[in-house]
């Protein structure tokens, strides 16, 4: 049966707003550790440690996240990912009243959140193209990643003030109850999506895993996608994030100036969002893909040469807008072009290339942080090889160049 229209379809509805409350509870506890890290613990190196153990177990249970996805209810991964998260958040409470939230601490709830994320954003990105009608996808697509990184605004100004006027307690209790509305709103019988179809192949998880790395190999559009991807979180999304809280210390900065910078990103990113909601992109889209992944990176090359925090905020902003310029078309176009018994492993790979080689930026950052080069010296080698690595996609990939 097909699906209703956006605007009545309950099941999208309800996985859009626990998107909403989720992602809302994210941006406030990762801001509230971040600022915890620098200010407190007063050790920039020990954030990049922190950022790549929620990255590590994501990078190595994302592709088995995706096959999962292909074989049990989504909405059951979701719900439980989404509980158990909840959990981790009120031990996390528990251990910063009691003065026990130390690095250990810290890696340790690290670890399990990158855990959990490898299982739920793949049952999320593989169920959307499930449970709404195919020529509304890219709406779909673009209104929940556009409303969802209009959280990253609103969740980190929310977390500034309340570190302003309070203390982490505020923002991690007001994180663990947003994830727990979460949790309800995908409650199983509430999405009622479908039961995948009982499969008698016998296939293991590593055959599951190879067929669909075959698949993505084997067509160019998922190819190019998946590495057009990786390119721009390796070398523009994760040195970027991973800058901020160095870059507003460095600066002598506040809680508050962390929060515009973050907010931007996601000013940027929801802006684009709301115009590829209102226009349908439907030709021409690999042009357009190249051509904002060139005009991300010489965006973030002028980031990482300045200095004024007005004009940082300015140029994380722009930089987010055409970023999603890159993200949202690609994700549409190999949804579009994906079997849908597939589509849990596929899009795992897809996420995987999102926010799997952060770790990598993160890692290199710190790392290069801690030698005590420039972090703007840093940003600009980044900006620089992304810029280089861009052109090479553009030229290399003609059939991409044309695709609608």
């Amino acid at each position: 049966m097909k699906p209703p229209a956006l605007h009545k379809n309950r099941a999208f509805l309800l996985v859009w707003i626990s998107g909403l409350t989720i992602m809302l509870g994210f941006s406030m506890f990762f801001l509230s550790i971040s600022w915890f890290i620098v200010d407190e613990l007063q050790d920039p190196a020990v954030l990049g440690i922190v950022m790549m153990s929620v990255s590590i177990p994501r990078v190595i249970m994302m592709i088995y996240g995706g096959i999962l996805a292909d074989k049990i209810r989504k909405s059951n991964i979701m719900f439980v990912t989404n509980f158990l998260q909840v959990c981790v958040m009120a031990a996390m409470i528990v251990l910063y009243m009691n003065d026990w939230l130390t690095v250990t601490a810290l890696v340790v709830i690290a670890l399990v959140f990158g855990f959990l994320d490898a299982f739920f954003f793949p049952a999320v990105s593989s169920m959307i193209p499930i449970i709404v009608r195919d020529e509304e996808l890219q709406r779909a697509n673009s209104l929940f990643q556009g409303s969802t990184e209009m959280m990253f605004i609103i969740g980190p100004i929310i977390a500034g003030l309340l570190l302003t006027v309070g203390d982490f307690t505020l923002t991690f209790s007001g994180a663990a109850i947003l994830i727990a509305i979460s949790t309800i709103l995908v409650f199983p019988p509430f999405i009622g999506d479908p039961h995948p179809e009982k499969r008698t192949d016998g296939q293991t998880a590593l055959s599951d895993l190879v067929e669909g790395l075959r698949y993505v190999k084997g067509s160019e559009l998922h190819r190019t996608g998946t590495l057009t991807i990786v390119v721009l979180n390796l070398f523009m999304i994760g040195p970027i994030i991973i800058s901020f809280p160095i870059i507003v210390s460095a600066l002598g900065g506040t809680p508050f100036e962390l929060s515009l910078l973050e907010g931007g990103l996601a000013a940027g990113t929801f802006t684009a969002s709301v115009v590829l909601v209102i226009w349908n992109l439907k030709r021409k889209r690999g042009r357009l893909v190249f051509l904002s992944l060139a005009l991300t990176f010489l965006l973030f090359l002028l980031f990482s040469r300045s200095e004024a925090m007005p004009m940082l905020v300015g140029l994380t902003a722009a930089a987010g807008f055409a970023a999603m310029f890159v993200y949202l078309p690609v994700v549409t176009m190999v949804q579009e072009q994906t079997e849908k018994a597939k589509l849990g492993r596929v899009m795992s790979i897809i996420t995987l290339a999102a926010s799997g080689f952060e770790p990598i930026a993160f890692g290199l950052i710190t790392m290069l942080v801690a030698a005590e080069l420039p972090i703007t010296t840093v940003l600009t080698a980044a900006a620089s090889a992304g810029f280089i690595l861009s052109l090479m996609l553009i030229w290399l990939s003609p059939g991409f160049r044309q695709r609608d």
